[in-house]
């Protein structure tokens, strides 16, 4: 009698366990991939909406002030300044 099938059959528990464990693996990286981008999927969304978007050179300068990068007069008078050279 042949117990296990013949010479060699003892490593097919690698494809038996692994083949699983990557589908699983792949599900929870779609899923985690999906929540991180927002979950935009589906909704119609093109771009930011109005209330969330916030002006990347504000964001710079909002960064530098919480850094102590710049003073709040150095932060206001830039924030002028771009406001101003968007004005014209």
């Amino acid at each position: 009698m042949m117990w296990d099938y013949g010479f060699g059959g003892w490593w097919m528990w690698i494809p038996a366990v692994l083949i699983p464990l990557l589908i699983v693996a792949g599900i929870i990286v779609m899923i985690v991939l999906l929540v991180r981008s927002g979950g935009s999927a589906g909704r119609g969304s093109t771009g930011p909406s109005d209330t969330t978007y916030t002006d990347p050179a504000r964001r710079l300068l909002e960064e530098r002030l919480a850094r102590g990068e710049i003073t709040p007069e150095q932060f206001r008078e830039l924030l002028n300044t771009l406001e101003e050279g968007r004005a014209r």
